[in-house]
């Protein structure tokens, strides 16, 4: 992947640019997927509704409210206001995978706060409401299961880019 983001010549440079497009999309649909299967019920195999407000027009428009369910739409399928904070999460984890050349060995204790606090620090940095809170702490002072939330979107990266090589 670093490869694709380092050529110089404007035909490359494009191409990377769609690359980069394309691998944020990617990962931002497995995060979403990733939320959704936490609201899964296996039994009916149906999920807990979310129901969400968007402020995105054509979407509106073209599904006649603003109201979305955005555990039951697939990621292709929401506003592109809920798509926005997966694919600000996938922008951060990416940049932190091409800045090791995708080798992130998460068994490393320090390796792992390095990187879980350049993704909760993003986190902290797109989301105000958490200002001031029990999560606005640095991400070695966070519970094991707030830590597990940041870890986790590299581990989707390391799956789903560790396939395409």
């Amino acid at each position: 992947m670093k490869e694709q983001l380092t050529n110089t010549n404007p035909e490359q440079a494009q191409a990377s640019l769609e690359a980069v497009k394309e691998a944020v999309d990617t990962l931002g649909s497995a995060f979403h997927e990733d939320w959704r299967k936490t609201r899964l019920d296996e039994s009916t195999g149906t999920f807990e509704p979310r129901i969400k407000e968007t402020k995105d027009n054509a979407w509106i428009e073209a599904n006649g409210t603003d109201k979305v369910d955005i555990a039951n739409s697939t990621y292709d399928q929401l506003p592109e206001d809920w798509k926005a904070e997966n694919k600000a999460a996938a922008e951060v984890v990416i940049g932190v995978m091409v800045g090791r050349d995708s080798v992130i060995d998460l068994s490393d204790q320090a390796t792992r706060v390095e990187v879980g606090g350049i993704i909760h620090d993003a986190w902290l940095a797109r989301n105000e409401w958490a200002k001031g809170g029990e999560l606005d702490v640095p991400f070695d002072q966070l519970v094991p299961e707030e830590q597990a939330k940041d870890i986790s979107q590299i581990e989707v990266a390391q799956r789903i880019f560790s396939t395409e090589q």
